[in-house]
């Protein structure tokens, strides 16, 4: 597990607004389905994801602030 914290992109989506492309680094994460959705009160929601990062898959947590609406990408398990 590596903690990120890191500013990412949301460059698609599904019609309920869950994640499914995110440009991170240069590169892209395919989100490949939502395992977890927590939301935190006036906090944003996080997802723990499946995704494929350069071929490989793996899992990834996904945060968005509830104040500003940005994205992090905070943990990476690949």
């Amino acid at each position: 597990m590596q903690l990120y914290n890191e500013p990412i992109e949301i460059t698609e989506t599904t019609p309920a607004g869950t994640p499914r492309t995110v440009q991170w680094r240069g590169g892209r994460l395919h989100v490949r389905g939502v395992r977890e959705v927590w939301q935190v009160p006036g906090e944003g929601r996080l997802y723990r994801v499946g995704v494929t990062v350069d071929g490989q898959l793996g899992i990834a947590e996904i945060a968005q602030q509830g104040s500003t609406g940005t994205w992090r990408l905070r943990h990476l398990w690949v």
